[in-house]
């Protein structure tokens, strides 16, 4: 049989309209897992007695002596096609015919796209975890160093570089978090229901799952091999982790910078310029923040394809499955050098304290004093320091002179009455790390709640390895306990 797919319905075949429509080049992520397709469902045919037990020993024996790496064949359609026609040719058409009986490629490739990216969500999961790891030893490293917190790319209020670092590591825990969600949705099996109907054939539906670890089953049969909502999703969460990536990469990018000054990158995540010797370029962030944008087109395509197709299998899926593989191959990679470029960046604690030498970015401390300690309305006191900031500005002056010597006037002019502040006491107000220890509220820059925050978030570390062990673990499982049902039942009869 030239091509076992035609059959006799369609008979002539144009080479270049079937190098078209072939997925043979981007088959190679799931060649594994569509062996082990075969294999479970030829167990479940073997033990409802759909084959005989003949039949199905020749099957797994063959499908058990496949290398672990299939070298593809670029004649063939996809790697389905290619393993049959490899199965017809060595144990014959009377044996290898049945290995295709009840099941078709339609539930078999969703069932080993849903595989993979199982298998490439924990690698996510485990990526972007190695990046909060790495966060949570600079904070360790870093734990009393004070920089300046922005808004606008303005300076605004004082906070500690933990607390900085601190956002990044929720950020990624929510990341986590969706990747979670998504592999609950992922890790369920299409496999059994065939074409689009279901099949008459006497299959276990439940069982098959369990030999492939599978938490449960896709259950409606037209659902199950027509959607990738699982797979948009899958690069979904990657993609909102890559923008949170490509954020810090920015920051990374901008802090490194002559301007800021803050740390210096690692020469292995950086380069130097052909022509000016003294260069130093964050190539490996910027880098992350480009594949950020490529993430984002791979999703944009993902949906493009699926948004318009009517209800079960069209060729058009296949399509999908390649961006999949890029969007978690460039997220992984990234989040992986994020969490090294982290591990290895040496942060200038000096640098980040001078730079809030003259930016008056206790300003707001001190309108805060003028609340709490002279009961003046809030907005008046907003209005009041802005005065005092425009004028320490116009006359070079710090602001804490400039607040001494105009307060009175200046207050007096706002509210009708006059405030006066010693020096001491607007020395204590407008030093930044006396402000940081003021913080009360929950969530904030006080430095002494980053011993808390070390403790929480190693305890949330421990449980995303927690959570990525258990579910390799159960994968490693089901696959031991089909392996093993093949190796039992390859020469014996299936009970």
């Amino acid at each position: 049989m030239s091509n076992i797919l035609r059959g006799n319905r369609v008979k002539r075949s144009s080479k270049r309209a079937n190098d078209f429509i072939s997925s043979i080049g981007f088959d190679s992520p799931i060649t594994k897992h569509v062996v082990s397709i075969n294999m479970a469902h030829m167990l479940a045919l073997a033990r409802s007695k759909e084959v005989t037990p003949g039949v199905a020993s020749a099957c797994l024996a063959f499908l058990d002596g496949l290398p672990a790496v299939l070298q593809l064949d670029s004649s063939t359609e996809d790697v389905h096609h290619m393993i049959e026609q490899h199965a017809i040719r060595e144990i014959g058409v009377d044996t290898a015919g049945f290995m295709n009986f009840g099941k078709s490629r339609n539930d078999q490739v969703a069932t080993a796209i849903r595989m993979e990216a199982r298998a490439r969500l924990l690698d996510l999961a485990t990526a972007l975890t190695g990046v909060q790891e790495s966060i949570i030893r600079l904070i360790r490293k870093h734990r009393a160093a004070i920089m300046p917190g922005y808004t606008h790319l303005q300076h605004a209020q004082p906070v500690t570089l933990a607390h900085h670092m601190q956002a990044y590591f929720d950020a990624i825990q929510r990341d986590v978090a969706r990747l979670m969600q998504a592999y609950d949705r992922v890790n369920l099996s299409p496999m059994g229901s065939a074409a689009l109907a279901g099949t008459s054939v006497r299959l276990d539906r439940d069982y098959v799952a369990s030999l492939l670890g599978f938490g449960g089953l896709v259950e409606n049969a037209m659902d199950s091999v027509s959607s990738r909502d699982f797979a948009l999703e899958s690069a979904s969460a990657a993609a909102i982790a890559m923008v949170d990536l490509s954020r810090m990469a920015e920051e990374l990018i901008l802090w490194s910078s002559s301007e800021f000054g803050f740390l210096e990158l690692a020469d292995e995540y950086s380069a130097t310029s052909s022509i000016m010797p003294q260069k130093k370029n964050p190539v490996v962030a910027e880098t992350i923040r480009a594949k950020c944008g490529s993430v984002l087109g791979e999703l944009t395509g993902m949906f493009s394809i699926a948004k318009a197709l009517p209800n079960s299998y069209n060729l058009d899926l296949q399509e999908i499955t390649p961006h999949l593989w890029n969007a978690l191959d460039d997220a992984v990679e990234s989040a992986t050098l994020m969490a090294e470029m982290f591990s290895s960046a040496k942060f200038d604690e000096q640098a980040m304290r001078r730079s809030l030498a003259t930016d008056m970015s206790t300003a707001t401390e001190l309108a805060n004093h003028l609340v709490e300690r002279y009961h003046v309305p809030f907005r008046q006191a907003h209005a009041i320091v802005g005065e005092l900031v425009r004028f320490s500005l116009d006359k070079g002056l710090a602001l804490e002179q400039a607040a001494s010597e105009e307060m009175p006037k200046v207050s007096k002019r706002i509210t009708g009455n006059a405030v006066k502040i010693d020096k001491d006491e607007l020395r204590s107000v407008l030093d930044a790390l006396k402000t940081l220890k003021m913080i009360r509220s929950a969530g904030g820059s006080n430095p002494l709640s980053v011993s808390r925050l070390i403790v929480k978030d190693s305890k949330s570390v421990g449980q995303n390895n927690s959570w990525i062990g258990r579910n390799r673990g159960s994968l490693g499982d089901a696959d031991e306990r089909l392996k093993k049902q093949v190796r039992t039942n390859k020469n014996e009869v299936i009970t």
